[in-house]
């Protein structure tokens, strides 16, 4: 979603070179190399990521740390190596949720399952390898087309077949729509000097200090104009393998600043509906 939103903002403004998985094995460090010899880029963004979070507790673990920290490692060392500056995407997921208010730059990370623990690696691997490396934490991503698996879209979907819906009202996070997250990592770009080996957090802007699944899902209806009975319920009624954190809320202490989060939802609705 990120890449695909980022290429179509900005196709105009950089020469971007993109690859996808049959173009590229992440895993293959001498593949990577060969390929950033050969383009010689200023900046490596790294879009890829493993994001099956209850399937990475078992049968797609070494997957889950091949793509979410092998590769970033492969990607931080080559980079520090060429001297280019390197900009990768993390996780409000790399905090365990126990703190009742927004989580900064530098608190200290505690993933509690294997997708966390594979991202707080990569961070750790990036920062330690290439000292040109950017962190940037997001959360609940959303956006590129409606074919794309995001909450918004399977929101969508539910409609066309339920008549009442349940939504998780427990867990507290904020939204990101990928154009926002796009144009705030152009915003690094144009001033890369000043974010070099930082971790910033990126997130659309809510009234309050966070928002729910079940108070995203009503606004997602709101603003189709879908009529749809959303009743809250707890997270134990949707167990699953991999434990979610309760508050992931990221504070952006930088200067760039994303929207507001309904005006997201409003964009995003708008160019798929």
């Amino acid at each position: 979603m990120l890449a695909s939103d980022f290429k179509k903002v900005f196709k105009d403004n950089f020469q971007i070179f993109s690859f996808g998985s049959k173009e590229l094995d992440i895993r293959n460090i001498e593949n990577i190399e060969n390929i950033v010899n050969k383009i010689k880029p200023e900046i490596i963004l790294n879009f890829a990521a493993y994001t099956k979070v209850d399937d990475a507790e078992d049968i797609w673990k070494k997957i889950n740390f091949d793509v979410n920290t092998l590769w970033t490692y492969n990607l931080a060392k080559i980079s520090n190596k060429n001297n280019i500056d390197f900009i990768t995407i993390s996780t409000d997921y790399v905090f365990d949720g126990e703190k009742i208010e927004w989580y900064n730059e530098n608190d200290l990370p505690n993933p509690i399952n294997e997708y966390w623990m594979s991202k707080y690696l990569w961070e750790k691997l990036a920062l330690q390898e290439n000292k040109n490396s950017i962190i940037i934490r997001t959360s609940w991503l959303y956006g590129g087309w409606k074919n794309y698996k995001n909450f918004v879209n399977t929101m969508l979907d539910l409609w066309k077949k339920l008549d009442k819906l349940k939504v998780v009202s427990d867990q507290y996070w904020n939204p990101t729509y990928t154009i926002d997250l796009s144009l705030a990592i152009w915003k690094v770009i144009e001033n890369i000097w000043k974010y070099r080996w930082k971790i910033l957090h990126f997130s659309n802007e809510t009234e309050w200090n966070w928002i729910t699944w079940y108070e995203f899902a009503k606004e997602i209806f709101k603003q189709a104009w879908l009529n749809v009975k959303v009743e809250p319920c707890n997270s134990k009624e949707f167990p699953t393998k991999a434990k979610r954190p309760k508050y992931s809320k990221l504070l952006n202490n930088s200067n760039i600043v994303l929207r507001n989060w309904k005006d997201g939802i409003k964009d995003y609705l708008k160019k798929i509906l």
